[in-house]
């Protein structure tokens, strides 16, 4: 009898004789790759085996319908949902000691803080009748390094913290155009806003505030060293006042900046994310209130938006405005998608910008109106915007600098102002997918109006509420820190190549476990048939 050998390959057997018996045509030796399409379906053969195996077959089409499922909805998850991107930004969720609620309480960044004051050149000419009209110069950048961090930072349980802001101010001279103990001549906010507030009083309060400004020389304009102008000096007017009124006057230190360094007194509230990503970093309250009580308009009123350091992912998609709350101007501002830039060495961003008509006077921009001043209806031109009732009673009116995008009177006024787009619009460059600013620009000015009183001498020169241009700033994000600036790398392209291999291998499985699974029940079918 001959000989069998068997290789593991199924139904492959090679039969051997002695010379002297009559030679069998030998069956053809199968690949491992026949193998693989037998067990498929893909190839028959014809002998008793195959229904032994019907079984096994059966086993491998469930497999392969289950892989194909499985890659469809690998396929789906990838190309189809956020799921991938959510995943990223979980880690964005200020949940309490994580790595982003350390960041957001003290920074890896250092703001830069430049400040330009404006030196009136001709005071004493214009004040004599000399010259018709006041000249200044942009003095500076004076440029501060800011250092913020969260205190009294308290995890309210509810997907809330509350928390206050705390700076420290370092000058950097070599970074300065201009030194600390430059003189500058500069309007007299304390002796201006005292007049302000004496204009509806009666004669004798008036007579009084004006013996009271001539005996401690007070009067619209005072010479001072930036870094005292800035960051707080004894005034005069406000000591004698102070020793007057006692309580009614909180201090006799005055300052452009003074609130700025040091710690804040309000308190703000802030979505943690943690209930919904969709609500990360707004703010909530402000003192405890979700409305300022300033305004007459619920949509002014409110407080809403974020601080700027951090904004909602969700609202990345170029339609929809970002909202900035500024507490120091007492309103949300809106900035909307302008273009595609890079920034940090090549890092894609969306720059967004604030609307020029954020300023407008209502007449061309009719949402303006809640910022108006309800009982008299009185709103400034374009371009300025009343700040009175959050400077503690101070005629003070922001703008852009150098009265950008302002009605062209204002400009006209004072020799020496020249708007420039690129240097003076307010822009912000944000990653779009983790949605905070990584480059850009925040500048406004602030101003203050002459509102004259009848019985207070020293103002006849000025026009009734003329505009005075005081300073503008402008905050840059500075120094990063490298584990920040790793981040960002890691997660724009280290996160962005792992999505895209993802998405790569989910649609080469799908395709492939599709053609494998149609294949099968292809040849199933027609085999069936031919049976």
């Amino acid at each position: 009898m001959p000989e069998m050998v068997a290789f593991n390959s199924p139904e492959t057997v090679i039969p051997t004789t002695s010379e002297t018996e009559q030679r069998k045509p030998l069956k053809r030796r199968t690949s491992a790759l026949n193998t693989i399409f037998y067990y498929l379906g893909l190839q028959q053969r014809s002998d008793e085996a195959a229904k032994e195996n019907q079984c096994l077959r059966i086993l491998t089409l469930s497999v392969l319908f289950l892989v194909f499922v499985a890659s469809a909805i690998g396929f789906y998850v990838m190309w189809c949902t956020n799921m991938y991107n959510n995943s990223v930004l979980e880690n964005l969720k200020l949940i309490k000691n994580s790595t982003a609620a350390e960041w957001w309480a003290k920074p890896p960044v250092y703001p830069l803080l430049k400040v330009h004051v404006f030196n009136y050149t001709n005071t004493e000419e214009f004040l004599a009748g000399k010259e018709p009209k006041l000249r200044v110069e942009d003095l500076g950048p004076f440029v501060y390094k800011e250092t913020a961090e969260k205190i009294d930072v308290i995890h309210n349980g509810d997907g809330t913290i509350s928390y206050r802001e705390h700076r420290y101010i370092q000058y950097l001279p070599d970074e300065s155009k201009g030194k600390p103990f430059d003189q500058v001549v500069v309007p007299n906010v304390v002796f201006l806003t005292g007049v302000s507030k004496k204009r509806f009083e009666g004669t004798w309060n008036q007579i009084a505030f004006n013996m009271a400004a001539s005996s401690s020389g007070s009067s619209a304009f005072i010479k001072k060293p930036v870094e005292s102008f800035l960051w707080g000096y004894e005034d005069k007017l406000l000591s004698l006042a102070k020793s007057m009124f006692g309580s009614d006057i909180v201090s006799s230190s005055f300052g452009m900046l003074m609130t700025r360094n040091g710690t804040s007194a309000e308190n703000f509230t802030i979505f943690s994310g943690e209930s919904s990503l969709q609500e990360l970093g707004i703010i909530k309250h402000l003192d405890g209130k979700p409305r300022l009580d300033l305004w007459h308009t619920d949509e002014c009123d409110h407080v809403g938006g974020t601080d700027g350091s951090q904004f909602p992912p969700h609202l990345m998609d170029r339609k929809q405005p970002l909202q900035v709350f500024i507490k120091s101007l007492c309103r949300k501002f809106p900035l909307v998608y302008d273009s595609e830039v890079t920034a940090l060495d090549g890092i894609p961003a969306w720059r967004y910008k604030i609307p020029n008509s954020v300023f407008s006077h209502p007449d061309e921009h009719l949402p303006n109106h809640c910022f108006c001043h309800l009982e008299s209806g009185s709103c400034p031109p374009t371009g300025l915007f009343n700040i009175t009732g959050c400077s503690m009673g101070a005629p003070i009116f922001a703008s852009f600098p150098h009265f950008y995008t302002g009605d062209r009177q204002l400009i006209d006024t004072i020799e020496g102002v020249e708007p420039v787009q690129e240097m003076h619009e307010t822009y912000a460059d944000i990653h779009p997918r983790l949605a905070f600013p990584i480059d850009g620009a925040s500048r406004f000015q602030i101003n203050i109006q002459v509102q004259k009183a009848a019985m207070v001498s020293g103002l006849d020169k000025f026009n009734e509420g003329q505009f005075l241009p005081v300073i503008w700033l402008e905050v840059v994000p500075g120094v990063i820190s490298d584990d920040l600036r790793a981040m960002i790398y890691h997660t724009t392209y280290s996160a962005n190549a792992i999505q895209m291999s993802l998405r790569v291998a989910t649609l080469a499985f799908f395709v492939l476990s599709f053609v494998m699974l149609i294949a099968k029940c292809y040849y199933g079918t027609r085999s069936s048939r031919k049976k």
